[in-house]
C-alpha cells in the first residue's frame, strides 16, 4: 500500500463526520431547508458506508454530486458567493469528500476545514458561549489529528482528548501575546460584508401597522449604555433611530433630505442637560445608530443627518462601541419649506373621516397648541386600549383605528396622531427608535432591549421647532413611566425576560449579561482605542505601532524560548521512557521530603529505607517500585499497568503516605 494510504476505518470515518456535524452545528438554524435536506441526504448515505450496506461512490458520481451541491446552493441563496453560501458550499463538499476518503491527508483534509468551517461562526455571533462552543470543538477536531497519527492505537479516546486540550491550553499564553500586543487594525476583525439576503433583527427603515408590537416579542439585547454621570429619568429615554417622513396610507417611510444638508439642530442653553454616554450597539439589520434624543454629535464614518439620524453607508454587522454627547435641552434651526411641504404631505383618498375629524377639532382650537392639546385629549378620553395584539386594519387603517377597533400598540397612536396632525396643516413627523431601559445593578449599566421599541411623533411649531409628543402616554402613562414591564400589555406575549423570576434567577440573568458585556467592551471591542487604554492602565503612555511590534517580537521570542527548552529538555525524556521519568518524580518527592535515593542504589534497597524512614508510605511506594520493575524488566508492555503506575506516581504523597 502506497505511504500514508489508509484502509477503510469505520471509526475514523464515524468520528470525523461526527467532528462535521460539531462543527455545523451552530449554523444549521441559519441555513435553507434545502440545504439542511442535503446535509441529511449526504450524512444518510455516509452511514450506510459505515454499516457496510453501500460502497462508496465512484470519481464520476461525485464529480455529479458535487455539480449538485452547485445548484442546491444556486436555488437556495441565488449565489455561491458570500458568507453563508459559502460556508454551505463548505460544508456540503466536507460530505463528499468523506465518499473518496482513501488517504491520511483526506481525513487531515476535512478536519483543516473543519477548523476554518468553526471560525466562521464568528462571523454570525461573538458572544461568549461561541467562543467556548468553538474551543470545545476545536479540541475535538485536534484529537482526531492524533488519532490520525497515533498508527500504533496507543491513546485511547479519552487521553486524546486530554492530550488536545493540553496542547490547545500550552497555546493560550502565545495566544494572549499575540491579543494584546498585536497592533489593531480600523474595524472589526470579522467585519466582513453581510450577505444581501440575511435578515437582521430590529428596527427597520419603515413601520406598519403591527411591526413594532411584533418586535416587542423579543427578549434580545438592542444596546448597552454606560453613563458618565446619573443616568435620565426612564420617561427622558428616548432613543432616537429613524425618522419616518413619507407616507401612503399603509406603511410610514424615509424620505432624508439631501446628504448636504446641515444637522437641524444647535445646542440648547443648561449644560446640566448635557449628558455624556458610551453605547454598546448589537449587530442588526440597520444602517443607522441609536442616540440618546437630541444627538449633537457624528460617529466615525456616521453623519448626523438634517433629521438628526446618525446615518451610516453600511449595516452594523458587528458589535459596535462608541461614545456620544446628547443635549436634552437642543433647539431647531428653522424649518424649509420642502420640510414643510414633505412633513404636511398625506395621500389623497385615504382616512375620509380622520381628515375630518381633524378639521372639527382645529376649528375648535385658537391655536395650534391648542389643538394639540385637543387630540391628546381625544386619546385619552376615548376607551382606546394599548395592546399587543391589535386586529388588523383594512384600507383605511387610521379610520379603522380611531372609530371602530381602538386598540393598539404604539405604532398605531403615532401614525395616527400624525395624521391628524398633517390634516390640520400642521407638520409632523414620526421617529422609532426605543424607549426605556433597565440598569444593572452588577454592573452599573443599562440595558435597551428589543422589546423597548417604540414609536413617538415630532410636531414642528415656528416658535419652538420640533417637539416630541408622545401619543402611547395618553393612553399608557406606564409605559414611559415604568417600561414595558409595567404597561399592563398581555403577559403571555411580552418575552420571558420581562416577566417576574425569583431574586436568584434574576441576579443570574445579570451576572449572565454583565459577564457579556464585558466580552464585549475586552475582546470583541478590543480596538486600537482600547488596546492604549490598557497600556494607560498599566502607566504606559504614548504607545505607538513600532513599540507595540517592538514588544511583541520580544514577547514571541521570550515565550518561543521557554517552549524550546521545554520541548527539547523536559518533554523527550518523557515521551521516549515514560516509566524511567516517572519513576524520577517519584524519587523526587522523596528527596524533597529528606530521602535522596542513591546512583548505585536499587529500587529494592531504596524501598527497604523508605520502610524504616517512612513507614507510613511503605505500602503505596512498595505498589509503585512493584509496578517500575515489572514494566521496567518484564518481558512485554503492560499499557492497563502503565496507565496505572503513572497515574499512582501523580497522586503519591510522601507526607500523606499514600497515592
Amino acid at each position: 500500500m502506497a505511504d500514508g494510504a489508509i484502509r477503510f476505518d469505520a471509526r475514523l470515518l464515524a468520528q470525523v463526520l461526527a467532528g462535521i456535524h460539531l462543527v455545523a452545528l451552530p449554523l444549521y438554524p441559519r441555513m435553507p431547508l434545502l440545504v439542511l435536506l442535503s446535509v441529511m441526504l449526504l450524512t444518510f448515505w455516509t452511514l450506510l458506508i459505515l454499516r457496510r450496506r453501500v460502497a462508496p461512490p465512484g470519481r464520476y458520481v461525485v464529480m455529479l454530486l458535487a455539480a449538485a451541491v452547485v445548484a442546491v446552493l444556486l436555488k437556495a441563496y441565488g449565489t455561491v458567493f458570500g458568507q453563508q453560501p459559502g460556508t454551505s458550499m463548505l460544508l456540503l463538499l466536507c460530505f463528499l469528500k468523506l465518499f473518496e476518503m482513501k488517504h491520511r491527508r483526506d481525513a487531515v483534509l476535512v478536519i483543516f476545514v473543519g477548523y476554518f468551517l468553526i471560525a466562521s461562526n464568528f462571523f454570525f455571533t461573538q458572544a461568549p458561549w461561541a467562543a467556548l462552543y468553538v474551543f470545545f470543538v476545536v479540541v475535538y477536531l485536534t484529537s482526531l489529528l492524533v488519532f490520525i497519527s497515533d498508527r500504533r492505537a496507543a491513546f485511547p479516546f479519552a487521553a486524546r482528548l486530554r492530550l488536545s486540550a493540553r496542547l490547545i491550553l500550552l497555546s493560550l499564553p502565545l495566544m494572549l501575546i499575540l491579543f494584546v500586543l498585536f497592533p489593531r487594525i480600523p474595524g472589526p476583525l470579522w467585519g466582513l460584508p453581510k450577505d444581501s439576503h440575511t435578515a437582521g433583527t430590529g428596527i427597520g427603515n419603515q413601520m406598519s401597522p403591527g411591526s413594532l408590537s411584533g418586535l416587542v416579542s423579543s427578549g434580545a439585547v438592542a444596546f448597552r449604555v454606560r453613563f458618565d454621570a446619573v443616568p435620565p429619568p426612564h420617561r427622558a429615554l428616548y432613543w432616537r433611530g429613524v425618522v419616518l417622513s413619507a407616507y401612503d396610507g399603509r406603511t410610514w417611510r424615509r424620505d432624508d433630505a439631501p446628504a448636504s444638508a446641515l444637522p437641524n439642530t444647535t445646542a440648547g442653553g443648561s449644560a446640566d442637560e448635557v449628558i455624556d454616554y458610551r453605547v454598546t450597539l448589537e449587530p442588526g439589520k440597520q444602517k443607522f445608530l441609536f442616540a440618546l434624543d437630541l444627538p449633537m454629535a457624528a460617529v466615525n464614518s456616521y453623519r448626523l443627518t438634517r433629521e438628526l439620524m446618525l446615518l451610516g453607508s453600511d449595516r452594523v454587522n458587528d458589535v459596535m462601541i462608541y461614545s456620544m454627547r446628547s443635549d436634552m435641552d437642543a433647539l431647531n434651526q428653522g424649518l424649509f419649506e420642502p420640510e414643510r411641504r414633505k412633513n404636511l404631505a398625506l395621500p389623497p383618498g385615504f382616512n375620509p373621516r380622520s381628515i375630518e375629524l381633524a378639521r372639527q377639532l382645529r376649528q375648535q382650537s385658537d391655536s395650534v397648541a391648542a389643538y394639540i392639546g385637543r387630540v391628546l385629549d381625544y386619546f385619552s378620553g376615548e376607551a382606546f386600549v394599548y395592546t399587543l395584539s391589535p386586529p388588523l386594519l383594512g384600507r383605511d387603517a387610521v379610520d379603522e383605528f380611531l372609530f371602530e377597533t381602538r386598540r393598539g400598540f404604539c405604532e398605531h397612536y403615532a401614525g395616527a396622531f400624525v395624521t391628524l396632525m398633517r390634516a390640520a396643516g400642521v407638520p409632523a413627523r414620526v421617529v422609532m427608535g426605543y424607549q426605556g431601559g433597565e440598569m444593572n445593578p452588577v454592573d452599573d449599566y443599562m440595558i435597551v432591549r428589543q422589546s423597548d421599541a417604540h414609536a413617538w411623533t415630532e410636531v414642528w411649531q415656528d416658535q419652538r421647532g420640533w417637539l416630541r409628543i408622545d401619543p402611547t402616554a395618553m393612553v399608557s402613562p406606564e409605559r414611559i413611566e415604568l417600561g414595558m414591564r409595567n404597561a399592563g400589555l398581555e403577559p403571555e406575549l411580552l418575552p420571558s425576560i420581562l416577566i417576574p423570576n425569583s431574586a436568584l434567577v434574576q441576579r443570574a440573568r445579570y451576572l449572565w449579561d454583565s459577564l457579556h458585556n464585558s466580552w464585549n467592551q475586552w475582546v470583541v471591542g478590543f480596538d486600537l482605542k482600547k488596546q492604549r487604554e490598557l497600556f494607560s492602565h498599566l502607566g504606559i503612555g504614548d504607545v505607538g505601532i513600532a513599540d507595540l511590534v517592538l514588544w511583541l517580537v520580544l514577547a514571541m521570542t521570550l515565550a518561543s524560548a521557554v517552549a524550546a527548552w521545554w520541548v527539547f529538555r523536559v518533554q523527550p525524556r518523557a515521551k521516549t521512557d515514560r516509566v524511567r521519568y516517572y519513576f524520577d518524580v517519584f524519587c523526587n518527592k522523596f528527596a524533597k521530603a529528606g530521602i535522596e535515593r542513591r546512583s548505585s542504589e536499587a529500587a529494592a534497597e531504596f524501598l527497604q529505607r523508605i520502610r524504616r524512614a517512612k513507614p507510613a508510605a511503605a505500602a503505596a511506594a512498595a505498589r509503585i517500585i512493584d509496578d517500575y520493575q515489572q514494566l521496567r524488566y518484564g518481558p512485554t508492555p503492560d499499557r492497563e499497568r502503565l496507565a496505572r503506575y503513572i497515574r499512582l506516581v501523580k497522586r503519591f504523597s510522601v507526607r500523606a503516605g499514600s497515592a
